[in-house]
């Protein structure tokens, strides 16, 4: 076929050449050449029938582009202003005048628009537009649907602990008045209903600590920035170290703890907000590290006898009230009589007393690291028995008693004082004794990190 092709002459005449040549035995140049043209030739024929028989193949639509802009909604720019208020459908037909692209609105717009909107794209006009108005769209081909646009439901989750408490003050009978911690759950639901709109909805399941919310996404989005605050600070936790004290003072006329003299004799490394005075009538701060505190004692020791009555360790939660009680649960009786009951006849009612130490902490832990506390410490103890005329008893009790706020610093001691007591007694020989004794409490808070556990800060 190829000796056909070209001329009859076969592949081995063609490294021989013709008979009778010079180069019979050895070949020509010339006949070299036309061989190598010939391999060309086949090479470029079997190429180009290879490629009519199987032709590239065209890359699917799916593979373009489709990122590309519309021309009709992306292309002409137009400019349109409405000074009155002008019916929504009315300012939608005029958008779509002049272009390709068909409209469609819903049958419940009834909004209206006042705006004045230059050189933009039909697709830009429609979002400045149609979003205030609480309307969306769709475009298929060259259909525009206009409708409302559609509420959004999410659940968030409230991880917070659901429980009354109440920070009470026990002295005899039944609890005092106290103060009860806020209302986390109804203070929540409270503020998210004031950022919904009028079709938004929601529902707190409190047991569950989940909170369902439906409304636009605009809104949605202030209602999730105002739950990450919200948690952001009513999780925050400070440590409080307590220590309550009391020294029976040795001078019987003295006013109080002489703190001039205290603060004297303590280290250079323990500084005081504001001198006190003798018996100041709140309390005062100081920054105190752990062997400040020995030297502190020390002071103490050196005006009276020195009792420590307790020293705690806790934490509290941000608004929240830590109420720590140590001391003994008594009981007595009480008589009652009811009045359709017969002459003679009454009944007795139990009543506690709570001889010792009550303290109710409160911190409120400001953004700045700065930490309020409201403190109400109560120290109660019986000192003597009531006889009434029928014979019933009742026990006497003295109570020392404040309600203060202090406001310090990471790491500084809220010192609260001047809770003073005279005490009588009869010793042996029927000599009346006298006892002044003055109690002092010391509350040093440290605002503990997002995570850190208790264990942790005492590492």
């Amino acid at each position: 076929m190829l000796g056909q092709a070209y001329g009859g002459v076969s592949r081995v005449d063609l490294f021989r050449g013709p008979p009778g040549s010079e180069n019979e035995t050895g070949g020509s140049s010339v006949h070299l050449f036309r061989l190598l043209l010939a391999f060309l030739l086949v090479t470029v024929a079997v190429t180009a029938a290879s490629s009519q028989t199987a032709p590239l193949p065209l890359l699917p639509v799916m593979q373009l582009d489709a990122g590309q802009s519309d021309p009709d909604m992306d292309g002409p720019r137009i400019s349109v202003g409405f000074s009155e208020p002008t019916p929504i459908r009315d300012v939608l037909m005029l958008l779509v005048r002049g272009t390709r692209m068909s409209l469609i609105p819903h049958p419940s717009l009834e909004q209206t628009f006042i705006g004045d909107l230059k050189n933009v794209s039909l697709r830009e006009a429609l979002d400045l537009i149609l979003e205030p108005l609480g309307l969306d769209y769709s475009v298929r081909g060259q259909v525009i649907r206009v409708f409302p646009r559609e509420l959004e439901t999410r659940l968030y989750g409230i991880d917070y602990v659901l429980t009354d408490r109440a920070g009470s003050r026990s002295m005899v009978g039944t609890s005092g008045s106290g103060r009860d911690s806020p209302n986390m759950y109804g203070d929540l639901a409270e503020g998210i209903r004031a950022l919904l709109s009028v079709e938004g909805r929601m529902n707190l399941d409190r047991t569950a600590g989940l909170l369902q919310v439906t409304d636009r996404a605009s809104r949605l989005a202030r209602v999730e920035q105002y739950l990450e605050a919200v948690m952001l600070r009513v999780t925050r936790q400070v440590q409080i170290d307590a220590k309550v004290i009391e020294v029976e003072l040795r001078d019987e006329s003295s006013t109080g703890i002489n703190w001039r003299a205290v603060l004297g004799s303590l280290p250079n490394t323990a500084t005081s907000s504001q001198i006190p005075a003798p018996a100041p009538a709140g309390g005062f701060t100081l920054a105190l590290n752990g062997d400040d505190f020995t030297a502190l004692l020390n002071a103490f020791a050196a005006q009276g006898k020195v009792n420590v009555l307790s020293s705690l360790r806790f934490t509290a939660m941000n608004n929240e009230p830590a109420v720590m009680r140590t001391g003994t649960e008594d009981v007595f009786f009480v008589p009652t009589t009811r009045a359709d009951s017969q002459p003679g006849q009454s009944t007795v009612t139990p009543q506690t007393l709570t001889e010792g130490l009550l303290l109710s902490v409160t911190p409120q832990i400001s953004a700045d690291g700065i930490i309020h506390m409201s403190i109400n410490p109560t120290v109660t103890a019986r000192t003597g028995v009531a006889t009434s005329r029928l014979g019933d008893t009742v026990p006497i009790i003295s109570v020392r008693e404040t309600d203060t706020l202090v406001r310090v610093r990471q790491g500084e001691t809220a010192v609260i004082t001047g809770m003073m007591l005279d005490r009588a007694s009869v010793d042996s020989a029927k000599a009346l004794l006298r006892r002044k004794t003055d109690l002092v409490i010391l509350l040093t808070p440290s605002v503990m990190g997002p995570g850190e556990t208790l264990a942790a800060k005492m590492r």
